[in-house]
């Protein structure tokens, strides 16, 4: 009959301090301190033609998303809806590339959301905005969030809610249109 084996308690240890450092690792990572993200301003960057086939102008809203974390967060995607002049919407759907927009830790990065207005409703809300030179939107939605580059774990639903003003000769530029 063999005799039980000793172990060598130096031995163990390294092997201990490596499970314990892959445990608080996750478990720090699965605490992912909530980005805020606060809108800092949208602009009017050309028209865009889509397949299939319809023309818009393209508005990019900009939002300032601040990492607190101690670790990289990227957003995946964003989602949501735009309300320009207070009564028309539009649906905000941005999917990043990739792995999506890596924001540094402890950092705010902005991130630029992309969104098609139809060329009758620019035409509508400048019709609508003749003697004003900024025409009024809020911005709401939520944003896909995936933890650490390592890890990878993913949460939904971090949300912004803001207002803002784009300029009304930012859409006159675009469409071509000459005072």
């Amino acid at each position: 009959m063999p005799f039980p084996r000793k172990t060598n308690p130096q031995r163990r240890l390294p092997a201990l301090a490596l499970a314990l450092a892959a445990l608080t690792a996750i478990a720090g990572a699965a605490c992912v301190s909530k980005p805020t993200m606060q809108l800092d301003h949208a602009e009017i960057t050309g028209i865009r033609i889509a397949f299939p086939p319809s023309l818009g102008i393209l508005m990019t809203i900009v939002v300032n998303v601040h990492n607190p974390n101690s670790y990289d967060v990227a957003v995946r995607a964003v989602r949501g809806q735009v309300v320009l002049a207070g009564r028309y919407p539009l649906p905000v759907d941005f999917r990043a590339d990739g792995d999506g927009v890596w924001l540094a830790s402890d950092r705010t990065t902005q991130v630029r959301v992309p969104v098609s207005v139809p060329v009758d409703l620019g035409l509508q809300l400048l019709r609508e905005t003749l003697t004003s030179p900024v025409i009024p939107y809020r911005f709401s939605g939520r944003a896909d969030v995936t933890a650490t580059r390592t890890f990878r774990l993913e949460a939904d639903d971090y949300s912004v809610d803001d207002h803002g003003v784009v300029a009304r000769n930012q859409i006159e530029t675009a469409l071509g249109i000459l005072r």
